[in-house]
This record gives C-alpha cells, sequence and structure tokens, in this order.
C-alpha cells in the first residue's frame, strides 16, 4: 500500500498539496510541510510590479465566521474570510525564495504568479523556470484580483504565452461557476499541463453591531468545508471533459474529502484552511486515515479509486422517478382522513 501519486511527470510521495497561500509564505513552512511528508508546495503567488501594492497586507487580515469549535471531530464547519493578498516580498525576493526552497526542500516546488498581460505572465513565468521551480501555477482566478480582467481576452493569450515559453509543466488555477469547464478546455487547448479547481471565492460580511463591513472594509476571499461541495461537482465535471491532471482544492480537512475528491477524478488536493485552523499536524492525521482506509478497502494505490464514483453516475433522464401517484394493484395506499379520523 502507498500513497505515492505521479503528476505532471513528477513522484509525490503524496497526493497532499500545500495550496497557494499563507502557509507556504517563507522557508520554514516549506521546512514544517516537509516534516509532514506533504507531496508537493505551491507557494505564496507574487504578483507583478504593476500590482506592488498588493503586496502590502491590512491588519487584520482573516476571521474565522460561523464556527463551531469541533474541527477535530465530523462536525467541521468555519469560513475562512481573508484578505491576503500577494507574496509580501520584491520579485528579486521571490526568485530566492524559490532557489531557498529548492536548496532547502527534498519534495517538488510549484511557482504561483499573478500578472495582466501575457507579457508579464511569460516574464514571471520565465524567472520561476530559471529560480528551479518544478512546475508553475498561474493564478488567473484569485478573489483579490484587481478590475475586471477578462478570461477571453486576457487569460487565453497569458496561457498560450506561459506554456510556449516554459520547458516545466504549467497549471492554470479556475475560479468555481458557470463557465469553469468552457475554462477547463480552453486551457487544454492552450496546452496547460493541468488545471487546480477551485479558486476561493470572493464573498462579503458586515458587523451589524457597527454596521460596517468587517476587517478591512471590503470585499474578501472565502473559503471552509462547505465549499468542497460545488467543487466535487467541477472536478467531476472536468474529469469527464478534459484529459489532462486535475489538482483539486477548496474545503479538504479531512481523509474523507481526500477520497472523494480521487473518487471524482482528481489527481492531487491541495489544503490549506485546515492547517491554518488546526495546525501542521492536521496533515499527518489525513495520511494516517487514508492509510486505514486504503488497508480497510484493500486498496494498494489511489490510482486504483481515481474516477471510480464518476462510472456510476445516473444521467438525469435515468434517474428512477415517481410521480406521486399509487401504482395499480398497490396495497396500503394512503387515504386522507376528516376532522373525525375517517378516511
Amino acid at each position: 500500500m502507498t500513497l505515492a501519486t505521479s503528476f505532471l511527470g513528477l513522484q509525490l510521495q503524496s497526493p497532499l498539496l500545500i495550496a497557494s497561500g499563507p502557509a507556504s509564505h517563507d522557508v520554514n513552512q516549506v521546512a514544517l510541510a516537509e516534516e509532514q511528508h506533504i507531496g508537493a508546495i505551491v507557494l505564496k503567488t507574487v504578483c507583478s510590479d504593476k500590482y506592488d501594492h498588493m503586496r502590502y497586507w491590512p491588519r487584520p487580515r482573516y476571521k474565522l465566521l460561523d464556527w463551531d469549535k469541533q474541527i477535530s471531530g465530523r462536525s467541521k464547519y468555519f469560513t475562512l474570510y481573508s484578505y491576503e493578498q500577494g507574496y509580501s516580498g520584491t520579485l528579486l525576493d521571490y526568485w530566492d525564495f524559490i532557489r531557498a526552497c529548492k536548496d532547502h526542500a527534498t519534495v517538488p516546488i510549484v511557482g504561483s504568479i499573478f500578472a495582466d498581460i501575457a507579457d508579464d505572465w511569460k516574464e514571471l513565468a520565465l524567472k520561476v523556470q530559471e529560480s528551479g521551480a518544478d512546475a508553475v501555477e498561474l493564478d488567473i482566478s484569485s478573489p483579490h484580483r484587481p478590475g475586471s480582467l477578462d478570461f477571453e481576452t486576457t487569460f487565453v493569450a497569458a496561457i498560450d504565452a506561459v506554456v510556449k515559453a516554459l520547458r516545466i509543466p504549467v497549471l492554470v488555477k479556475l475560479g468555481a461557476g458557470p463557465d469553469v469547464i468552457h475554462q477547463c478546455k480552453a486551457a487544454e487547448r492552450c496546452g496547460a499541463s493541468a488545471v487546480t479547481l477551485c479558486n476561493r471565492i470572493r464573498g462579503f460580511d458586515v458587523d451589524i453591531e457597527t454596521q460596517q463591513p468587517i476587517l478591512h472594509g471590503y470585499y474578501a476571499g472565502v473559503g471552509g468545508p462547505w465549499a468542497k461541495y460545488y467543487t466535487f461537482r467541477h472536478v467531476a465535471e472536468a474529469a469527464q471533459s478534459i484529459k489532462i491532471p486535475i489538482s483539486a482544492t477548496g474545503g479538504a480537512t479531512s481523509a474523507e474529502d481526500i477520497i472523494k475528491y480521487v473518487l471524482l477524478g482528481a489527481s492531487t488536493v491541495q489544503i490549506l484552511s485546515v492547517i491554518m485552523v488546526n495546525g501542521w499536524e492536521s496533515i499527518a492525521q489525513i495520511h494516517a486515515d487514508l492509510a486505514a482506509y486504503m488497508q480497510r478497502k484493500g486498496i494498494h494505490s489511489l490510482e486504483e479509486i481515481r474516477g471510480k464514483a464518476l462510472k456510476t453516475m445516473i444521467l438525469p433522464e435515468d434517474i428512477v422517478r415517481w410521480s406521486g401517484e399509487p401504482k395499480t394493484g398497490a396495497r396500503n395506499v394512503w387515504k386522507p382522513v376528516d376532522d373525525h379520523g375517517h378516511s
């Protein structure tokens, strides 16, 4: 039995990846992730110089909403509301960060970048490759991205330019929504190595006592265990629509969530919120529970069950339905009663 996973030509010791964010912002965190035998690490997203204002974060920048304070059990309800934006250093700092990670880490390191015009995406991606990263993730769906950048006119050109320029794998991180499968197909046509589904969505919350928006006073990224259900759907749809691998992300806090993502066709699963809320040791617990499940079910490799749940999905027209009318000859048919209890 093994948790080892092949992804984008990289041999990973686990299907778990650290998602880009506050748990992958410095070399010390990379060391902590390695201690937990993580599969790979997607570093905090760096922004082009045009968006250098996104390197400065407000304080405070996190708030747990609807938290039941019982994350260790089956009751795991919370929303992570946050406004942490790009990597806080300069571009030169980021290239040094990648090199330092590669000098100290034994697991694959994935750079993460954000820009707007295709030339800037290409320049950043080339520097990620030059700095030694094993892959690059294009964060085109960040809930904090500025303006109204359009997928068709902005991001397709960016994906195409990056893929043509690089020799390392290119992941495209997409957001949930009605266009996500169309975008998956477009990324595949451009030659992307994989897609990451799905980024956090943009949300909003207010304090009814002060009657003002909470924290920084603007929209924020929202995520948490509830997010897995719409991502399950998107992963299932994508797995049946594209041939390139899927790295799932969103709401995974337990081995059960990881297994579900794999059953729906994901190759890897990126986690973050569970680490921020429950600590780094949550990774070891997920690994232990994954191993226990595999042993109980007689599974030698997760590859054996990848996409298995899709094979028994029912088409809408094939769903067994009941009209509500009693069948001919049916017995014990319910009958209405009057106020006196007589039928």
